[in-house]
């Protein structure tokens, strides 16, 4: 059974999201996911997401953090929607973004910009918006917001 566990880590490692879930199915910790930084905005059975806010020369950034275990790889960006009553859509910052394999949580990491405006992130700080959704490619994450 370990073998079995260790070609899993090595596919895993190498893009394969059956692999990834097969091989690390264990439950993230509360004390490990307070080493990411940010606020967490979402979460979901495999991990979530977290947020912080970065000004430069006038302009306002949110730099993400996810963790799950899907591999995110793609050259045509990601968008990010906020759904609830009213809906928000974000597109990132730079087209190619690419997860990196993370031993400490046993998931893929992600990091992504998005440029956003004052009026957009209110509506983020609000928190009128009940799921968050993250699409590349022809796939899609969802992660619900905690209250």
């Amino acid at each position: 059974m370990k073998l079995f566990k260790s070609v899993d880590k090595v596919l895993a490692r190498m893009g394969s999201s059956k692999a990834t879930e097969r091989a690390y199915n264990e439950p993230l910790t509360v004390e490990k996911t307070k080493q990411i930084p940010g606020e967490q905005i979402a979460a979901s059975e495999a991990g979530g997401i977290w947020a912080g806010i970065q000004e430069l020369n006038g302009y306002v950034f949110m730099e993400l953090v996810i963790l799950d275990t899907t591999k995110i790889k793609t050259f045509k960006g990601i968008s990010l929607k906020f759904l609830g009553d009213n809906q928000l859509t974000l597109d990132s910052d730079t087209k190619e973004v690419n997860s990196e394999f993370s031993d400490l949580f046993n998931r893929w990491l992600t990091q992504v910009s998005f440029e956003i405006s004052k009026k957009e992130l209110n509506f983020i700080k609000r928190k009128k918006y009940t799921q968050v959704q993250l699409d590349f490619k022809n796939k899609s994450l969802m992660f619900e917001v905690k209250k």
